[in-house]
């Protein structure tokens, strides 16, 4: 006898694209507006990973561009005591082989924070990053239209708050 795969579930991917966020406070108030909502009736929600990005350019005493650095943080404590550190620190600079200047390009920063969500028996993951909003893996239609609801509340999501 051969067995035959059986369909289990419907995985179902959807993606809100917005102006960028502007800066690093408007958008962890928007991960504690959805860390804290009740309105979406989720039964789980976990954060479960989560990446801040900077770039750093690096200029020769002419004010010529000599390369850039990407910086990779864990964490929104990390992101903050670094970014700094390699944006204006001589030795950085130094260590960086240019001896001039560096500054950070803050409209290349990325920010992106990923929970494991459920609303009842429909298990997915939200990510919500600086550019875009993304449910994935989820299956019904009513998950996907109570997180478009929060997100239409939310200014920084292209909401009407």
């Amino acid at each position: 006898m051969t067995s035959n795969f059986e369909e289990t579930s419907v995985s179902r991917n959807a993606k809100r694209t917005y102006d960028k966020i502007a800066d690093l406070e408007t958008f962890e108030e928007t991960l504690a507006a959805f860390a804290a909502d009740q309105t979406m009736g989720l039964t789980k929600r976990e954060r479960s990973n989560e990446t801040y990005k900077a770039r750093i350019d690096y200029f020769d005493a002419d004010a010529n561009d000599k390369g850039y650095l990407t910086f990779t943080a864990a964490d929104k404590d990390q992101f903050e005591s670094f970014t700094p550190y390699l944006a204006g620190n001589e030795t950085a600079e130094t260590a960086a082989g240019i001896g001039a200047s560096a500054s950070r390009d803050e409209d290349e920063d990325n920010w992106s924070v990923r929970y494991s969500c459920a609303i009842g028996d429909d298990t997915f993951n939200v990510t919500i990053t600086r550019e875009y909003m993304l449910i994935s893996g989820f299956a019904k239609d009513e998950t996907k239209a109570a997180l478009e609801a929060w997100a239409d509340t939310q200014t920084a999501l292209g909401g009407t708050a």
